[in-house]
């Protein structure tokens, strides 16, 4: 059983114990009856994330700050950039920010991740030292002509564990509401336009085949996976969309 393997706190997705084995992270739009009972049946078997805060419910907050070119080429799914995704992600009200790339084909993700002090947040806005942490983010955002779009705040409870592949992670996000970035700081969005409607998104994330706990849960409640970015939704709720782009 999960329940007797010892909990891996890193995604999935940054996991590096088989470089061959791929990971996944399978979306599902549901309503809040939903996510309640995937939870009850999931939480006998995985242990609440270490970062979960008993005084917002075992959840936390996490923003996130979203970076597209002046035309809109990531929301726009131009080639070249449908692929991948840039972002700033703070968790609550920590010093700490991560400079994030998540690369993703159909449910196949790969993600590069470096933690920074928020103080060196500036380091992004001009020519980093080759010898900084975060330089190749620094390049990158260079390279394809990005720069901050949107900020994105939202509740986020997580629930972790291990299989013989490696860890597994199911996340519950609710409450998102996102702005028009102000800059790079991802300071949390108090008062943006709500970005799901009495939507619960969830994520499966694993290697390899999906661990049979998850598809118990699938199977039993019917659930069908779907596709839902809070990128662009925050696009359009925040009236950041050029005229002319193509959704």
């Amino acid at each position: 059983m999960l329940r007797h393997l010892p909990a891996v706190f890193e995604s999935p997705s940054l996991y590096r114990g088989d470089a061959d084995t791929p990971a996944f992270e399978v979306k599902f739009v549901l309503t809040e009856a939903q996510a309640a009972e995937a939870e009850r049946l999931l939480r006998p078997s995985l242990a609440a994330d270490p970062h979960a805060d008993p005084t917002l419910g075992g959840a936390y907050r996490v923003t996130s700050v979203y970076f597209d070119t002046a035309a809109f080429d990531v929301y726009r799914r131009s080639e070249n950039y449908r692929r991948r995704k840039y972002r700033v992600r703070r968790y609550g009200t920590s010093p700490i920010a991560f400079l994030e790339r998540k690369s993703k084909s159909d449910q196949e993700v790969e993600k590069r991740r470096t933690a920074i002090p928020l103080a060196e947040l500036g380091g992004l806005d001009g020519a980093a030292p080759d010898e900084w942490s975060g330089a190749w983010f620094v390049k990158q955002l260079r390279d394809r002509g990005l720069r901050p779009v949107c900020r994105i705040s939202y509740s986020r409870v997580a629930l972790v564990g291990s299989c013989p592949e490696g860890p597994i992670r199911v996340t519950f996000d609710r409450a998102a509401r996102g702005l028009g970035a102000r800059g790079l700081d991802p300071e949390p969005v108090a008062d943006g336009p709500p970005l799901l409607h009495d939507e619960v998104v969830a994520e499966f994330k694993f290697l390899g085949a999906m661990p049979s706990v998850f598809k118990c849960v699938v199977e039993r409640l019917r659930l069908n996976p779907r596709p839902v970015s809070k990128y662009r939704r925050c696009v359009e709720a925040a009236g950041l969309v050029p005229e002319g782009a193509n959704a």
